[in-house]
């Protein structure tokens, strides 16, 4: 079993998080104001950070699987390159990800032994197969702000006569027109976003958009870095325009935690500086929001099972790694 740290975290924070103590937790409140208008991955002007590439998780879990049966994760990457945005899909947690070279097109998968291509499938043996469709043709993106698509686009994937994943504006349409509507659909959950810019300002600032739990509201989350009046560096995140968290002296308090309360709902808030402080390039910062179902006793747990909350992780360059 994989565990959902793993695919949320580089090594680093998750070694960050295993240490923190359950003592550490502070509690402070962030009530959701009016949907602010700024929308792409990241902020747009001259305070915003440059995404370099967002990397969306997602958890399906089949209606024919019985109850022993682990649930499926794909993985969804968005990047920029010199030919333009790319995507790239990983058909399991363990897999590495394939890069779809075209706007459109269809590709099979294998399921088995962590999702391999089906070209690389033993002969003879029958795998699990997974069906992946998208169309990019049509997708429109934010100039300048991140390389996942505004709206115009889908990705399907289909395994066992189930759709499994179903991102984008378009996706509902082509499901219904391709399968004529005849076909069952999987729950699937996003559970994990993790955003990597490049921070050439030190006082930029860098927003994502998103739902903290099943069917709540979508949130605007920006974290930001400036200097505090005394001088010092002080790191800040706000939910929809309020302020939830401002760590302040960065350069002693480069690690740290705090709970916030997002929809009545605990949300970790952990914050790695020491490599932006205290590295060469690329000098990589992390901070991570965590939601967490109000009976789990622990800042963070290891086994997936026992961590089933939403997780934002922004990972800030000050030069592209």
């Amino acid at each position: 079993m994989v565990s959902a740290s793993s695919l949320l975290l580089p090594s680093s924070m998750r070694d960050f998080a295993s240490c923190i103590g359950d003592g550490a937790v502070r509690v402070a409140c962030a009530s959701p104001s009016s949907t602010l208008t700024s929308g792409g991955g990241s902020g747009s002007g001259s305070g915003a950070a440059s995404t370099l590439a967002v990397t969306a998780s997602y958890r399906a879990t089949p209606l024919n699987s019985n109850a022993s049966s682990p649930p499926l994760l794909f993985r969804l990457t968005w990047a920029h390159s010199p030919v333009g945005p790319t995507l790239s899909f990983a058909p399991s947690a363990a897999a590495p990800s394939v890069l779809l070279r075209r706007r459109r097109g269809t590709r099979s998968f294998t399921l088995a032994d962590g999702g391999g291509d089906a070209d690389d499938a033993e002969a003879g043996s029958e795998p699990p197969m997974l069906a992946l469709f998208w169309d990019l043709t049509a997708a429109r993106y934010d100039p300048g702000a991140s390389p996942e698509p505004l709206y115009g686009y889908f990705v399907v994937a289909v395994a066992g006569a189930e759709v499994v994943l179903a991102v984008g504006d378009l996706a509902a349409e082509f499901v219904k027109t391709k399968f004529e509507g005849q076909i069952s659909k999987a729950r699937c959950l996003a559970v994990s976003r993790r955003e990597r810019v490049v921070v050439a300002d030190p006082a930029a600032m860098h927003t994502a958009r998103v739902r903290f739990s099943e069917g709540g509201p979508e949130h605007e989350v920006s974290v930001g870095c400036a200097t505090s009046s005394g001088g010092g560096e002080e790191l800040w995140v706000s939910v929809d325009g309020k302020r939830a968290v401002q760590a302040q002296r960065l350069r002693w308090n480069f690690r740290g935690n705090q709970t916030v309360f997002v929809d009545g709902a605990p949300v970790d808030v952990m914050w790695d500086l020491h490599g932006w402080w205290f590295r060469d390039t690329p000098g990589c910062a992390v901070v991570m929001l965590r939601a967490r179902s109000a009976l789990e006793s622990r800042l963070w747990l290891e086994e997936e099972g026992a961590a089933p909350g939403f997780s934002l992780v922004v990972q800030a360059f000050k030069a592209p790694p």
